[in-house]
Formats: C-alpha cells, sequence, structure tokens
C-alpha cells in the first residue's frame, strides 16, 4: 500500500507532438521537465484547467483534444506528501504558434523523442506514454505507485 499523503491532487496536462519533437515545459533553474497545463482548482473541470493552465504557460488557444490517459504517482513538496492523478490530453501544435512562454517562471522548448530517454520528464511514467500514444494512439493508465 502506498505511504498515506498529506494532500491529492487532480492536473490536467497537454501533450504537443510535432513531426519527432515534443513540447516540454521547466522551471527556470532547474534540471527536469513536464508538460504543460496545471492543478484543477474547486470546481474546474478537466477541460477547463487545461485550456487556463496551457493558455497561461504558452499562450496557445487549444481546440482539439484526445484523451491520451491518466498518470497516477506521489511526490514531495518539501515536507508535505502529494498524491496526484495527473490526466494527459493530446492536441495538435496551432497554426503559427510560437514556442515562447507567457509565465516567467518557466521555459518552454520542443525536444526530440530520441533525447527524450535522457531527460529528467516527471512523473517518469510519462515517458512510456507518449510513446505508447504514439504507436497506437489508444489511451493508458500508468500508475507509479506500488500494487495495493
Amino acid at each position: 500500500m502506498a505511504p498515506s499523503a498529506d494532500r491529492t491532487e487532480i492536473s490536467a496536462r497537454l501533450l504537443i507532438l510535432t513531426e519527432d519533437r515534443v513540447l516540454l515545459a521547466g522551471h527556470r533553474g532547474r534540471s527536469w521537465y513536464f508538460l504543460p497545463g496545471g492543478q484543477l482548482g474547486p470546481g474546474e473541470t478537466v477541460e477547463h484547467a487545461l485550456r487556463r493552465g496551457t493558455g497561461a504557460e504558452t499562450g496557445f488557444d487549444i481546440r482539439a483534444l484526445d484523451f491520451v490517459g491518466c498518470v497516477e504517482h506521489d511526490y514531495s513538496v518539501g515536507p508535505d506528501k502529494v498524491h496526484e492523478l495527473m490526466t494527459v490530453f493530446a492536441a495538435p501544435l496551432p497554426w503559427a504558434a510560437q514556442i515562447i512562454s507567457h509565465d516567467p517562471e518557466l521555459h518552454l522548448f520542443a525536444v526530440g523523442l530520441g533525447e527524450l530517454d535522457r531527460l529528467d520528464l516527471r512523473p517518469a511514467a510519462l515517458k512510456n506514454m507518449i510513446f505508447d500514444w504514439i504507436l497506437d494512439a489508444r489511451p493508458a493508465w500508468r500508475s507509479s505507485l506500488p500494487a495495493g
């Protein structure tokens, strides 16, 4: 059984693939990366949180969405333990989009799929989810938690 968490969060993340590249975000000064998006607020739908979060980070107006799957994992923020259910959706890169962060705390970049294994993408289960999505575009569930 997984250790108890201080809080549970639901997040909505966006997978944008273009040719052989994937769009990632990272906090300035840190060496790990994640998919753009954000946490759900009280009473907020997953789709609204996804559009709000990615809009604030990327400036993109995302239209069509495909459900990629969910990743369940735990992480720590200082002394707090967080249990997160991350929902992941795919969308095409909007026409004429510029890959420029609209959040001063973040940087955005498109990384080649061949480089993805060498990066610290969090949660790590996202790597397999991305490659599986490329192969068959079927939704998947991933968990880094022990079966209980």
